[in-house]
């Protein structure tokens, strides 16, 4: 792994990628989707009966993304749903020109799967509804990090895994403040009202190393699992799809409070 790590990507390589959704024990729907290059759910789903795995060239662009809708009742389940729609929709009829725009194409797909949940807010009549955006864009021999609100990115190199996403939350207000007893409320979701807020997804970009393993999820697996057990079980399982499947095994022990969602992907030559 320390040998495979020193290398750094400089042609096309291989990702290996598994992708799992659960609805967990407590609630009833499943409020999580996911864009596992090209492949998402229905919005009225119970998660994926097994474990999606594949493995795919980066001689072309991919992309995985988790989304965790929020709203409650259905709207959650719908807001997710359009927004791996909508991202679809969007990589499909807009072409990245150039490695230099990347960020600036990311930027505007969270816009376009902002704006289109926010038109469905409005035909439903519904208050409010919205989804979080974690995902990771891999073109040539680069990855980019990209997320709107508390979903999460997280990178294990040299044998440490670190969060390579940014949590759009209040949790800096909170400590300032003292506030205690309840989970920090997003500051970013997709499906705000465009004209009242614009949406500043957090985007950045790493070279990519042979070896390297990524993790996305849901908060339902990053608020019942600890960092120390994804760092050791990322390095000690051999497949993706035998991690996704940890995760979830864990996730569910640990109380399966919320709909838990995984996509763990590797470099491989």
């Amino acid at each position: 792994m320390k040998m495979m790590n020193s290398i750094i990507m400089t042609g096309f390589g291989r990702i290996s990628a598994a992708c799992g959704c659960h609805t967990g024990r407590r609630r009833k729907n499943n409020e999580d989707n996911f864009f596992f290059a090209g492949r998402y759910m229905a919005s009225d789903n119970n998660g994926l009966g097994s474990i999606l795995e594949k493995s795919f060239s980066l001689k072309k662009d991919r992309f995985f993304a988790v989304f965790d809708g929020m709203g409650g009742g259905e709207y959650g389940e719908i807001a997710s749903y359009i927004a791996a729609k909508a991202t679809e929709q969007y990589l499909n009829a807009e072409e990245a020109a150039n490695l230099a725009g990347k960020k600036d194409y990311l930027e505007k797909m969270c816009t376009h799967v902002n704006d289109r949940i926010f038109k469905e807010t409005l035909r439903l009549n519904a208050e409010m509804m919205g989804s979080t955006l974690a995902g990771l864009y891999f073109t040539g021999s680069q990855v980019w990090t990209v997320n709107v609100g508390d979903s999460r990115c997280f990178l294990l190199r040299g044998g440490k895994l670190q969060q390579i996403s940014e949590d759009q939350t209040d949790e800096a207000y909170m400590k300032e403040n003292g506030i205690h007893g309840r989970k920090p409320y997003l500051t970013q979701y997709m499906g705000m009202d465009p004209e009242e807020v614009r949406v500043f997804p957090y985007a950045d970009c790493l070279q990519l190393k042979k070896g390297d393993r990524f993790l996305i999820c849901s908060d339902g697996v990053s608020d019942m699992v600890s960092i120390e057990f994804l760092e050791t079980m990322l390095l000690q399982t051999q497949s993706p799809a035998k991690c996704v499947n940890t995760i979830l095994t864990a996730a569910l022990e640990a109380g399966g409070k919320d709909n838990i969602t995984a996509i763990v992907l590797e470099i491989n030559r």
